[in-house]
């Protein structure tokens, strides 16, 4: 926590290095490179710079606040940093077994149910309520579908068992918060419903506001805010003076955001939200208090789910809640790590739960309110992703608010080009996903029908890593097929350096794709004809130098006709510019090197190892 009346200094017998002294230092180590070379641009066009000093903190009031002051940016809470660790459990017809499941949940370390409904009028609230403690246990709801129909239900079964609305402790969500897909309409009407059943419920957020379904699509974590905030003010515009005054509206109001893998911008992000919600208010001219109200539910992303190698989830998962904590949420809630391929287990689940439990009891988290207080990194993160998302806020307030920017196709724009550059980050190996485009286990078994997988409406192809994943669930396909893997050679012409670079690319994006692969060292093409021709190899990657592309290309090519006429796949491991058109000419399909975007090469072999 800051302390604005403490010293500046904690050992004033020292001097504070200046930036000038860091950047020296920093030269000398990386002998003679610049400190400015070792700057990089986040996906929010951020400029994130290899150190920080005292002179990169904010100089805003705003920012030199206590825990539980306006604008609560370092959280409202003011006695510690609780947080409710919620079990999510998914409802089929009546529900009985997930309220069972629910209720021996609840002895094993959850402390609230969030219930995945897909029917609202199917559940059974009187088996729910005979069952659950309501009045004592935070239990919350995701509704698909009638969810104004299962809150009516849920409130007269609270009536017939004579427990109070204000005893009510949770949430409610519908699934999506939109009424579309597409982000076409806000459904006014249905969420006005919602508000006027749960206005003697003072502990139950009847209007959640889904930021998370945007970032689990690929939006970057400016366009996540910008975006959660455009939907809460155009419900703030529909919505107040109908049932209730805008000040008891913010009290009703949730956000439930994802919180992703970069774990210093993902601290910074969640204080952002309260800074910049605390400015919303402010325009509506509510009291100040108001903004402390505002309740946030962080949800483990989506995006980064990964289904090869599902362990590396877990660590996922663990700096992610991290950073949602140290953000000062009110509570969350982590995807089993073998989500993406299985139904729910009793294992899964208990490691999910688990690791919320262990950074309560064993690194006490919930003991330091805003612990990341005072970093001149992420303070600096705060107040750059605070503005650059107010920014597009503004933006989007600019073309009409949210309805009339969803409906110009200006918010499918935003998100469509931030998943395809990090998509493209990805297939390039700028962004790893370990185990996925990056050190896989090669000894992975499946213990699951990859072609049932990939057709399952439930395998979730938004991810970033579901290009990769359907390149090795292919090959894992032929494995169980022709029982071995496909090859593909990596055919080394020469000593230069960049074609040694550029096969050392290709050898590793084949491998992460579940091929065995093999490097031949050649100086000759009739040598590089001679290794290949025994090998029943699916692909061949030729690393020449840059000289000899064409006669090389044309030479090989033909070669590789005459021995096959239903051959490998041809790849040059290099971008030969100009030249694409003859080498595809000659008989090369498709060209890697680092940089490139894989999404042609993977779909071109995809096909391939089909037929």
């Amino acid at each position: 926590m800051m302390n604005t009346s403490a010293s500046d200094s904690l050992f004033p017998e020292f001097t504070a290095p200046t930036p000038a002294q860091w950047e020296e230092k920093i030269s000398k180590d990386l002998k003679g490179i610049a400190p400015q070379e070792l700057h990089w641009q986040s996906y929010e066009g951020i400029d994130v710079a290899p150190f920080y000093t005292k002179e990169n903190l904010p100089q805003g009031l705003q920012y030199q606040t206590q825990p539980g002051e306006f604008p609560f940016l370092r959280s409202p809470k003011t006695g510690t940093n609780t947080w409710l660790n919620l079990q999510a459990i998914r409802v089929t017809g009546k529900g009985h077994e997930a309220v069972d499941k629910a209720a021996d949940a609840l002895t094993r370390g959850a402390d609230g149910i969030h219930f995945i409904i897909e029917n609202g009028v199917d559940f059974d609230v009187d088996y729910l309520v005979q069952h659950l403690s309501l009045g004592d246990v935070p239990v919350s709801y995701t509704v698909s579908s009638d969810a104004a129909t299962f809150l009516h239900h849920l409130v007269t079964g609270l009536y017939r068992k004579g427990i109070s609305l204000n005893q009510l402790n949770g949430f409610l969500k519908c699934a999506p918060i939109l009424s579309s897909e597409s982000y076409r309409q806000l459904d006014m009407e249905h969420a006005k419903h919602l508000l006027e059943q749960t206005l003697d419920a003072p502990n139950f957020y009847a209007l959640t506001i889904n930021g998370a379904h945007f970032s689990n699509k690929g939006a970057t974590l400016v366009q996540e805010i910008a975006i959660t905030l455009a939907i809460a003010v155009c419900y703030t515009n529909g919505l107040t003076n109908e049932i209730l005054p805008v000040e008891r509206l913010f009290r009703d109001m949730q956000f439930h955001l994802s919180v992703g893998t970069n774990y210093f911008f993902e601290i910074a992000k969640f204080r952002a939200v309260r800074l910049l919600w605390s400015k919303v208010v402010e325009a509506y001219k509510a009291p100040v208090e108001s903004a402390g109200h505002l309740r946030i539910h962080a949800s483990t992303s989506r995006w980064h789910q990964a289904t090869l190698d599902p362990h590396t989830n877990l660590l996922r998962h663990t700096t992610e809640l991290m950073s949602a904590i140290m953000g000062g949420v009110d509570s969350v809630e982590v995807e089993p790590f073998d989500s993406t391929y299985k139904e729910p287990n009793a294992f899964s689940e208990r490691i999910a739960r688990n690791i919320s439990i262990i950074l309560k009891e064993e690194a006490y988290l919930h003991q330091a309110i805003d612990p990341a207080a005072g970093s001149y990194y992420i303070e600096y993160l705060t107040q750059e992703i605070a503005e650059k998302a107010w920014a597009l806020f503004q933006e989007i307030e600019g073309l009409g608010g949210f309805m009339a920017a969803s409906n110009s196709g200006f918010i499918q724009d935003l998100i469509k080009e931030a998943s395809n550059q990090k998509f493209k980050n990805i297939a390039s190996g700028k962004e790893v996903i370990l185990g996925t485009n990056k050190y896989p286990n090669t000894n992975e078994k499946h213990d699951y029908n990859p072609e049932a997988l990939m057709q399952s409406r439930d395998f979730d192809n938004t991810r970033a890593a579901y290009p990769y994943e359907v390149m090795r669930l292919a090959t894992e396909m032929h494995l169980r097929k022709k029982q071995r893997r496909p090859l593909a050679v990596v055919v080394h012409m020469g000593p230069a350096i960049q074609e040694h670079i550029h096969a050392s690319f290709a050898r590793e994006f084949f491998t992460c794709s579940g091929f065995t692969t093999q490097v031949v060292k050649v100086n000759t093409v009739n040598e590089a004809l001679a290794s290949v021709k025994p090998l029943d190899a699916q692909v061949i990657v030729m690393a020449t130098p840059e000289q000899a592309f064409s006669d090389f290309a044309d030479e090989f090519a033909r070669g590789m006709r005459d021995q096959h006429k239903q051959g490998p796949a041809l790849i040059l491991a290099d971008d030969p510019l100009h030249l694409k058109d003859e080498l595809r000419a000659n008989g090369f399909d498709e060209f890697l090197f680092q940089g490139c975007d894989t999404k042609e090469i993977i779909t071109r072999i995809q096909e391939r190892l089909g037929a």
